[in-house]
């Protein structure tokens, strides 16, 4: 059975299991996502084989679905040749596919990505650009109202590197009766954003923002997450999130990853729990089998 959102954005709550990285788990299936909408061209034209990697990550202990929504953008939708209506129905796809391989078990997150990865430059990772609000406002507010009237559980506003860009989700968050979490990349020291922003600055700027209930990292190295649950703890009362990545680096020039892994087997979860982590699961390069590992971990970590 899924658990509650309450329980799951809850500071007191037992650790939740989220799902790992759905593109890398589709590309070990031999699928080409060298796509302008990356997964989610498969909303279109393999959505069973989507299905089953919901399916295998719910199996495997995930009890929250990310959607395959993260790149379903303006810009993405432009360069495929689509049009907005077309970018909604796949957006509406993305949910209905995620709830169906749910089978109950897992609650469904909307994922919404920054700006950045839209540009396909590894943008997420230095938030290196510039936006006016309103531009910024253009670019999430379709894809954020799709993902509510689909009837997601909760909102993922994920690998957000750029303050004027959280302030700008924050508003738009705040216009609809879902609640959400936001988690951002980070600087070398993890302690900032990649803009240069501490993370303290981050949670003041989502205070105010009685629907996002949760605040976190994703798709950093796993070295990371410790330093930045620490510091976030010290600027918020709120549950904290974290999914990294399996400690590779991603090069936007040749579009690989390299060097280094740091599996769920050596994670060190019960520090990131200690330190307030009540969402935990992996981004990029993690599949089923590590959050299979990462649910037992957590499962043997925490008190019945």
């Amino acid at each position: 059975m899924a658990p509650t959102v309450s329980a799951v954005l809850d500071a007191s709550s037992r650790p939740t299991v989220l799902d790992g990285g759905l593109g890398t788990a589709l590309e070990a299936r031999g699928l080409d996502l060298d796509h302008d909408l990356w997964s989610a061209a498969l909303l279109r034209d393999r959505p069973e084989i989507l299905a089953e990697v919901h399916a295998a990550f719910a199996a495997a202990g995930a009890r929250v679905l990310t959607t395959a929504s993260y790149q379903i953008s303006p810009l993405g939708l432009a360069r495929a040749g689509l049009s907005p209506a077309a970018g909604r129905a796949l957006i509406t796809d993305s949910v209905a596919v995620a709830r169906e391989a749910a089978a109950g078990a897992a609650l469904i997150a909307g994922s919404v990505g920054p700006y950045g990865a839209a540009l396909g430059d590894g943008s997420e990772y230095t938030g290196a650009y510039r936006l006016t609000a309103a531009e910024f406002a253009a670019f999430h507010r379709p894809r954020i109202a799709a993902l509510v009237d689909s009837g997601v559980d909760v909102l993922a506003l994920e690998t957000q590197p750029s303050l004027p860009e959280i302030h700008v989700l924050a508003e738009l968050v705040d216009a609809h009766a879902v609640p959400a979490w936001l988690t951002v990349t980070l600087s070398a020291d993890g302690t900032h954003l990649p803009d240069g922003t501490p993370l303290s600055t981050v949670a003041e700027a989502v205070a105010g923002t009685p629907l996002i209930r949760g605040l976190g990292v994703n798709c950093v190295r796993p070295s990371l997450v410790a330093p930045a649950l620490a510091a976030l703890g010290r600027a918020t009362d709120l549950p904290l999130v974290a999914y990294p990545n399996s400690g590779e680096t991603y090069d936007a020039a040749t579009m690989t990853w390299r060097t280094g892994t740091a599996t769920p087997a050596a994670w060190p979860v019960q520090t990131w729990t200690r330190l307030g982590a009540r969402l935990i699961g992996g981004c990029c390069r993690t599949t089923p089998d590590d959050i299979a590992v990462l649910a037992r971990r957590l499962r043997a970590s925490s008190p019945d």
